[in-house]
């Protein structure tokens, strides 16, 4: 691939869509949300999960397989990456040699040496290697469709809906619903109203009393990628609903009951050492009467 220009490569990475993510979040080769989040696995067993921003779906696969889910669907809006993660179901769909056993994994380790050596405008070989990363178990009792890797599929779109008046049309399908690092990309693409929708589509997309897990990035964060397009820097500078005040929009306007800080994920840069933060949508919703 010719070698883009600044701008062009901006454009090109501006919803934080990098193939080297998990490469350069995970150095030592290991996510240790992963670890945090399997501290809940009652949160997962038997669910139906959305893990939404995924890239090539790491995360995804890791839930699917290790944590025992009903279904994981992974949502990109970059089609590269997610074809990337396509081939790799594929790749275990076509894998006649299932290994391990039926209980979850508690090893979450993962190899990312192909991810740190790859070129972030070439991502063809990532997929190449990924399948070695995981191994199909067995899952005895369940419905194929309920079985790793029948229970994960991807799709490729833009989570932030055009209006709010698409909203109405939402049904309650996931039981969880992964928003990852991602918050700050839907910000700084479409601003305030933007990630109030995006927030408003997760509650309106969570079965009673289903979950919200939250990574939101730091308001300093933002400053850094800033000058990526004209409209995020537009964007940056009319947000009003700083990071710090999520908890009280999700809360108080949104609709979800409580929130609870799980214990911060160590990473070798201090940069994503973040909280992750679980909204639970309430079981029997209130509604407002005339």
């Amino acid at each position: 691939m010719p070698k883009l220009k600044g701008k062009e490569k901006n454009e090109l990475f501006q919803y934080g869509n990098y193939c080297r993510y998990y490469g350069y979040r995970n150095p030592d080769d290991e996510d240790n949300r992963l670890k945090v989040l399997a501290e809940r696995m009652d949160l997962f067993l038997g669910k139906d999960v959305l893990d939404i921003g995924c890239n090539i779906g790491h995360v995804t696969f890791s839930i699917a397989r290790d944590f025992c889910a009903k279904s994981v669907v992974g949502m990109d809006i970059d089609r590269k990456l997610i074809n990337i993660a396509r081939k790799n179901v594929q790749y275990y769909i076509n894998d006649s040699t299932p290994s391990s056993s039926s209980q979850p994994s508690s090893n979450h380790h993962f190899k990312d040496s192909a991810l740190k050596n790859c070129n972030d405008l070439n991502c063809d070989n990532l997929n190449k290697s990924l399948p070695m990363q995981y191994h199909p178990i067995k899952s005895v009792g369940l419905k194929l469709s309920e079985r790793f890797p029948y229970n994960v599929s991807f799709v490729q779109g833009n989570y932030v809906l055009e209006s709010d008046l698409l909203l109405s049309l939402e049904t309650s399908k996931f039981d969880i619903i992964l928003c990852l690092s991602i918050t700050k990309w839907f910000h700084l693409n479409w601003g305030d109203d933007g990630l109030k929708r995006a927030f408003k589509r997760m509650f309106a997309q969570l079965r009673p009393g289903g979950t919200l897990v939250v990574e939101p990035q730091p308001w300093k964060s933002y400053s850094r990628r800033k000058t990526l397009t004209e409209t995020i820097s537009q964007n940056y500078k009319n947000i009003l609903l700083k990071p710090p005040m999520f908890t009280d929009y999700l809360l108080n306007e949104v609709g979800f009951a409580n929130c609870e800080t799980l214990s911060m994920p160590h990473n070798p840069s201090k940069g994503f050492q973040r909280p992750l933060k679980l909204y639970r949508k309430p079981k029997i919703l209130v509604t407002s009467k005339d």
